[in-house]
């Protein structure tokens, strides 16, 4: 497993509870940590195969201007456009950090981060897989009986099975 990173992406955008905040913006920094498997795309030697990280700087260039209160949901809007975007990631952490903020005393930055895992294990092949939607990983296989839905979820415990027993109950 190996880490594509991309520290430092500086923007300067208009985030903030209060109105001179948005009025004026600040200055923030971005970094991004994808875990992610790049035998494939080494091997290969192809970008399609990997988290690219130009990619990574737009999404987050598109969240940061869209202006919002809280530096929490530009971090969580980031998490969801990269799991919309990369379908293999195993681990991301995503942390926007806020230079010079107003607080009435002299602070370098305040910053909000979130580490997401999607590694679980099939509660019935014992396999792991990545689950990007452990609230309703049900989802992927809409063709799924409700009925046999409600038995996998009474069967093993509310937990996520992989594509492959999901396929099996699927048909």
């Amino acid at each position: 497993m190996a880490y594509i990173a991309i520290e430092g992406m500086r923007f300067h955008a208009y985030h903030g509870v209060h109105e001179e905040e948005r009025r004026t913006g600040a200055d923030y920094l971005v970094d991004v940590y994808v875990q992610v498997d790049i035998a494939e795309a080494a091997k290969e030697d192809n970008i399609e195969k990997t988290v690219n990280y130009e990619t990574i700087y737009r999404l987050c260039q598109m969240e940061m201007s869209q202006p919002r209160k809280l530096l929490e949901t530009v971090v969580s809007s980031i998490v969801e456009r990269m799991k919309k975007q990369f379908d293999k990631m195993i681990a991301l952490k995503v942390c926007v950090r806020k230079l010079s903020p107003p607080l009435g005393g002299q602070v370098a930055c305040v910053y909000v981060q979130e580490e997401v895992g999607f590694i679980a294990e099939c509660p019935r092949c014992r396999k792991q897989f990545i689950n990007y939607s452990p609230k309703d990983c049900w989802e992927r296989f809409p063709n799924l009986h409700p009925a046999t839905k409600e038995t996998l979820l009474r069967q093993f415990g509310g937990k996520c099975l992989c594509d492959k027993c999901l396929q099996f109950y699927a048909g």
